[in-house]
């Protein structure tokens, strides 16, 4: 099991222990729906990593055993019980980690899968959870130079987890600014620049635990005690539905393609600078930016009644998803694929229920049959569990959908 994995029961107490702070001290960080979405995206990220198959490790390994002869003349002896060679691997896999991370916010069709991480209006722990599901794999291209110095795949494994984990908790707004820290590390200060729409901030702060590459390589920038960070990102996704997030500049990359006269425009803007758009596609279809002078969140109305619902599902898919990371190496490659799938369909219809989307209450009864329709699939005690469950959901979404008229909540805006 991976350590990023093993990490998942203490990122949720963390975040609901910064959830209980933000209560009690009134902060106003968290709201229900964009937290949901955040968290939404990063369960979508993690089930479906089961079914798909990275190319890191696929191309890598094959590679690191032909290069073999070349390390042992060399003297390359990497070890993952030496500390040192550990902090090293750290710091090695940190400084692809920046230019794969660069690359992403300064290419089109990088800036697709990376985006995710960015959507979300708010700025708390659930914010770093955020994840993209996986989108074009072309990141391992970055890591390829670890190659070089011999780093073996375990280490290489390790390095990119502790990355990722160390990163999670610079993911907040209430840690100040801490002066020796802001020149080594990344930290909470730093990354909320990194996560601003504000011009002074965008593309900005790339370094994943080490800011050093960000002043080497001029893309520093320290937050402003005059210029508040605005999060989210200039053209907003504006659903909370996981899988619209993943595609939204798929989408949009796809429809500029398909309506531009230009065949060099269709060919290269994939590869053009984030945000190119040829002048015909733009012309034909508007995407205006944020007024950031105006700025509102996206904070649609609905009912207390749905939005109980909605934080109810999510529980219960969160702790689906937590049995299923556990018990995956028991599990056949076509149970994993159906119970990703059941999953998958829960977090979309339950992220279009607190867009307030018109057809959400159909969609969902229509996830609780397909649901019903695995019933015969299960064992016979989690079946009597399964069908329980779709029971008593369908006559609360009944109600709550069709029935109540319960008013709705107001919109929260800056």
């Amino acid at each position: 099991m991976s350590l990023v994995t093993l990490a998942i029961p203490f990122f949720l107490i963390s975040v609901l222990v910064e959830l209980a702070l933000d209560r009690w001290r009134g902060w106003g960080l968290y709201r229900l729906n964009d937290a949901i979405g955040s968290l939404s995206a990063g369960v979508l990220s993690r089930i479906t990593g089961l079914v798909r198959t990275g190319l890191l490790l696929v191309i890598y390994i094959p590679l690191y055993q032909l290069l073999q002869p070349y390390y042992e003349t060399v003297g390359f002896n990497w070890s993952l019980d030496n500390g040192w060679h550990l902090l090293l691997a750290v710091v090695a896999y940190d400084f692809c980690y920046y230019w794969k991370h660069r690359i992403a916010h300064e290419i089109n069709i990088f800036w697709a899968d990376h985006l995710v991480h960015h959507q979300s209006e708010d700025y708390n722990l659930t914010t770093a959870l955020r994840q993209p599901s996986g989108g074009l794999p072309i990141g391992w291209i970055f890591y390829m130079p670890l190659l070089l110095i011999g780093l073996p795949a375990e280490l290489l494994i390790t390095a990119g987890a502790i990355d990722l984990i160390y990163q999670f908790w610079v993911h907040t707004q209430k840690f100040p600014k801490v002066r020796w820290m802001e020149w080594i590390f990344v930290t909470p200060s730093n990354h909320r620049v990194h996560h601003a729409q504000n011009k002074v901030y965008v593309d900005r702060n790339y370094g994943g635990v080490f800011i050093i590459w960000d002043r080497l390589f001029g893309s520093y920038q320290e937050e402003l005690e005059d210029e508040p960070c605005i999060y989210g990102v200039r053209k907003p996704l504006n659903s909370f539905d996981p899988l619209a997030a993943n595609l939204q500049h798929y989408k949009r990359m796809a429809l500029d393609a398909w309506h531009t006269k230009s065949w060099w425009d269709r060919l290269t803007l994939w590869f053009r600078r984030t945000g190119y758009r040829p002048a015909d596609a733009e012309a034909a279809m508007p995407v205006p930016s944020c007024d950031l002078d105006n700025f509102q969140r996206f904070d649609p109305q609905i009912s207390r009644g749905l939005r109980a619902y909605a934080l109810l599902q999510h529980l219960i898919y969160s702790g689906a998803t937590l049995a299923l990371l556990w018990n995956a190496a028991q599990m056949s490659y076509g149970q994993q694929l159906a119970a990703v799938a059941l999953l998958a369909c829960g977090l979309i219809v339950n992220g279009r229920i607190l867009d307030g989307h018109r057809l959400a209450g159909y969609a969902e009864l229509a996830r609780l049959a397909l649901t019903l329709a695995a019933v015969p699939l299960v064992s016979a005690g989690l079946s009597i569990a399964l069908a329980g469950y779709i029971l008593l959901s369908a006559l609360i979404w009944w109600w709550l959908a069709f029935i109540d008229k319960e008013d709705t909540v107001a919109v929260v805006s800056d």
